[in-house]
């Protein structure tokens, strides 16, 4: 039979694929000697130019052929009137459709092998254009035999097969685009080429073999194979939902064309669109039944009520399901035309599809806010579908209740951290009611005694797990004692009146970027084409290096930057406010109740150091002019202004404050190389290097509580940092600042305020290790979550930053009261002892590596100091020479690993060694 088979389909399809054999080899030749070849410029949409005439050519007659053969299959039988002869036949209708297909798909493999041949003869087609063709030629078959199957003509099956081709193109193409498109692009990956293909192929051909075995299978179940209930009961519900379905399809799809307006936010728009079309399909799953007054036949026929109720909830929640997809399905299709602007909306794939970066901040919550709405309307729905006959009544109340219990939940799903069981529990718990009160509900007995105490029980249950759900929120969060330690530290601070100094200090560094604005010079280029560093970088580079003599650019910007000439006559020059500060008691430059936004701190101090650094370079330049005495004032206000950095302020407060220190001490030694006299300027310095001694290690808890303090009340007004996160690329700062605002109000209310309160007592502001990783979980789907986990990572860091700096700072002291004994005195003071005897220092500064133990301190006899370079990166025989002349004083911490090497280690080497500093023994000459 299958020989005979074979035969007829050769005998009935030859003289079609030889006509197309033939006159295709001619139209390929015409295109080969007359067509213009590929252009490999041309767009992808201009087919003619990109593949050449030749190739397209080839392409329609490969497709052709193939469209051609599988068409014929079967609806060439029925237009000849041979199709009974194949259903009579012996076999089952599952040989006949395989024996068909094979011979099919020989005839029309040879065709395209045939045509592939004579193409690669005339140069239009090479191996890989050939492999893709053969591709197409077996989709085109596929698709064919489709359409044979459905068709009663050859024709006909053409005409069913390039529509049904086209609209499963669109359906596999778009989510697998989604899915497998790297970043930057609309086309998926080979991985998703070959999804793409194995779909397209096996999706006609299983569809064409259920179709063409139907009737065996309707026989089977004639010989007495009963339909199971599951499927009686999917067949009852897919024909209610006939007209219900497409109706409500056509409403989702149409708002989902709403979602296309730039004015509508799918953050306030979708909770209520997905509010109604749970609502519709929960109120539909017994509408029916309801609504025509057939369900106590179900009760008198006894019919498995459990299982109907999970058929049609099944079937219902695949409706809600669809519904979604359709009201989302615009927004997914507009994003596979933005290729170069969709991932300025976010990074998630909800921000790409609706252009809200809002659910970028919600992360893993986002699914929950877009389906919480429709499954509490599905839930809420289902059970007024039972409790109420008209189905309006049911729909109304319905609307109403969900929309309540969507409403609650909202502030918790825009604060992050909500668990499954908590927002899905109530919806479960009514669903089940629903389930509890169907048998008296078929019976018409739903006002009697058990029915009610069922339906009452079943709703305070689910009120019972939401006000559950709702408290566990809060109280999963520990509440630490010290919690609210911050505000009292703050309290203590120097309110708005008295906080004069740094107030002041703040307003000197404002004006003094404007006016380092106003006098920026050009950027000009040195010989050979390198750029000149800037005005900020040259000024550092004095700090380190000494004021260079012939930079004439930089003296006139110091000078137009001191004079202002911009000032009004009623404002003082910045230079005079900032001396001023000086003056004033400590106070606090970054108040923590005046920070608004990150941003707003790190421009106020970024003002503050450019401001020492300019102070600073200045004092070096009027002493390389002859007037040493100036670096004075400028050394004074800066470590005043150190001190108020440091105070009351946060952890980055406290960096910036660090940073200038550093930089005030490297000035005050080239100072001190080039000083020349008289020594009472001398012990002025050491005077201000004492009193800005802070005495022991660094406490950080002042800094984590003002830090904390500013978490806290951003997390109150989150409008004022979260709108500008949420600006997409083209969108309205208004409709991000709506979003900001609902944010806002989410966190509001009482249970979400409480919440917060203690989130923020937990000590998230110390960083690393700080909390432990299960109250980070508490973090999840919240925005601004990086405020919480971005601070402080490197505070030891800062620790170990602030002890070195005091190991300057008492250096610093040292040198200047050697300095101030040499010239008093012209000799080499022996020991610091002498210099205390001397009255040029207090005390004997303590080494902070050491237990209490002074620095070291010794004359040297003239010798070569070395230190390994190693922990700096270089080679481990690498090592650092440096030769001492005999009289040179040398002193020394034992630095970090509190090894007293004695002072015998180059200058500059790994601070695990002896830190080793060499007292300037007298002026150098300005060259």
């Amino acid at each position: 039979m299958i020989r005979a088979i074979v035969w007829k389909e050769f005998r009935e399809q030859w003289v079609i694929g030889l006509t197309l054999i033939v006159l295709g080899g001619g139209l390929l030749v015409g295109a080969a000697q007359l067509g213009d070849p590929p252009s490999s410029g041309a767009s992808a949409l201009d087919v003619v130019r990109s593949l050449g005439l030749g190739r397209l050519a080839t392409l329609m007659l490969v497709v052709t052929s193939g469209m051609v053969c599988g068409g014929a299959l079967f609806a060439a039988e029925r237009e000849a009137g041979t199709m009974t002869f194949l259903e009579v036949l012996p076999a089952a209708r599952w040989a006949l459709w395989r024996t068909k297909l094979v011979a099919g798909f020989a005839l029309a493999l040879v065709q395209t092998c045939v045509v592939l041949v004579l193409a690669a003869a005339l140069g239009l087609a090479d191996l890989s254009f050939a492999g893709r063709l053969v591709m197409y030629g077996l989709l085109a078959f596929a698709w064919g035999a489709l359409g044979s199957t459905l068709a009663r003509t050859t024709l006909g099956s053409v005409g069913i097969a390039i529509p049904a081709a086209t609209i499963a193109t669109f359906v596999f193409l778009v989510p697998i685009c989604l899915a497998f498109a790297p970043r930057g692009s609309n086309f998926p990956r080979p991985i998703g080429w070959v999804a793409f293909e194995v779909l397209m192929l096996l999706t006609p051909l299983i569809v064409s073999g259920r179709a063409f075995t139907a009737p065996d299978r309707a026989r089977a179940t004639r010989r007495g194979h009963s339909t199971s209930t599951t499927r009686a009961l999917v067949w009852l519900c897919t024909r209610q939902l006939r007209v219900v379905a497409p109706v409500l399809s056509a409403f989702a799809l149409a708002f989902g064309f709403m979602f296309l307006m730039p004015e509508v936010r799918a953050v306030f728009v979708w909770p209520p669109v997905a509010l109604v079309a749970g609502v519709l399909a929960g109120v539909t799953a017994f509408g029916d039944e309801q609504a025509h007054r057939i369900a106590p036949f179900w009760a008198e026929g006894r019919l498995p009520l459990g299982r109907v109720w999970r058929v049609k909830i099944g079937l219902h929640l695949l409706l809600v399901l669809w519904l979604l997809f359709l009201v989302a399905l615009p927004s997914v299709v507009r994003t596979q035309f933005e290729s170069h602007t969709r991932f300025g909306h976010g990074r998630g794939p909800f921000a790409i599809i609706f252009h809200e970066r809002l659910f970028d901040e919600l992360g893993p919550q986002a699914w929950k806010y877009l389906l919480l709405p429709a499954v509490y309307g599905f839930a809420t729905g289902h059970l007024c579908g039972l409790l109420f006959r008209k189905l309006v009544v049911a729909c109304g109340v319905a609307l109403m209740v969900g929309g309540c219990l969507s409403a609650l939940w909202g502030p918790s799903l825009l604060a992050g951290g909500v668990l499954h069981w908590q927002v899905w529990l109530p919806a479960v718990v009514l669903l089940v009611t629903a389930r509890l009160i169907l048998r008296s509900w078929t019976t018409d007995r739903g006002v009697q005694h058990g029915p009610l105490l069922r339906l009452v029980g079943g709703i305070s249950a689910a009120l019972l797990a939401f006000a559950v759900g709702i408290g566990y929120r809060v109280l999963e969060v520990p509440d630490d004692a010290s919690g609210a330690a911050d505000i009292a530290f703050v309290n203590s601070l120097p309110g708005f009146d008295e906080n004069v100094a740094g107030r002041e200090f703040r307003a000197a560094a404002e004006r003094y970027a404007r006016a380092a604005a106003a006098v920026a010079p050009e950027p000009d280029r040195q010989p050979g084409g390198r750029g000149r560093p800037r005005v900020d970088e040259r000024l550092e580079i004095v700090l380190r290096q000494g004021w260079p003599a012939h930079d004439a650019e930089l003296a006139s910007w110091l000078d137009h930057v001191f004079l202002d000439p911009h000032l009004t006559a009623d404002e003082a020059p910045w230079p005079v406010m900032a001396a001023g500060a000086a003056d004033k008691p400590v106070g606090v430059f970054e108040s923590p109740q005046l920070v608004n936004t990150a941003a707003a701190t790190a421009a106020s101090l970024e003002n503050a150091r450019r401001m020492a650094v300019t102070l600073l370079a200045r004092g070096l330049q009027r002493q390389a002019a002859g007037e040493p005495g100036e670096f004075l004032p400028a050394l004074r206000t800066v470590m005043a202004l150190v001190r108020n950095l440091r105070h009351g302020s946060g952890v980055l407060a406290l960096v910036v404050g660090l940073e200038v220190e550093r930089m005030a001490l490297l000035a005050a030694d080239r100072w001190l190389e080039r000083f020349a006299g008289p020594t009472e300027r001398l012990r002025e310095v050491i005077r201000v290097l004492e009193e800005g001694d802070t005495g022991g290690d660094l406490d950080v808890e002042p800094h984590y509580l003002a830090d904390r303090y500013v978490l806290r009340e951003q997390m109150r007004v989150p409008g004022q940092w979260l709108a500008p996160h949420l600006v997409t690329a083209g969108g309205s700062d208004e409709l991000a600042a709506a979003e900001a605002d609902l944010v806002s109000f989410a966190w509001t209310v009482p249970w979400e305020r409480e919440r917060t309160r203690r989130l923020v007592g937990l000590g998230f502001e110390q960083g690393f290790p700080g909390p432990s990783l299960q109250h980070t979980l508490f973090l999840v789907g919240r925005p601004g979550a990086g405020l919480f986990l971005a601070r402080n990572r490197s505070i030891g860091d800062v620790v170990e930053t602030e002890r070195y700096l005091r190991v300057m700072r008492r250096v610093g002291a040292i040198k200047f009261a050697c300095r101030a004994h040499l010239m008093d005195r012209k000799s080499t003071p022996a020991t610091l002892a002498e210099l205390v005897a001397g009255g040029y220092l207090r005390a004997a500064p303590v080494d902070p590596y050491s237990d209490g133990r002074a620095f070291g301190y010794r004359i040297s006899p003239g010798e070569e100091l070395r230190s390994s370079t190693q922990l700096r990166g270089g080679p481990a025989d690498d090592t650092m020479i440096r030769t001492v002349s005999a009289g040179q004083i040398l002193v020394w911490s034992v630095g970090a690993d509190r090894t007293d090497q004695g002072g015998h280690v180059a200058p500059g080497g790994v601070r695990a060694e002896d830190i080793v500093f060499l007292v300037p023994m007298h002026a150098i000459e300005f060259k």
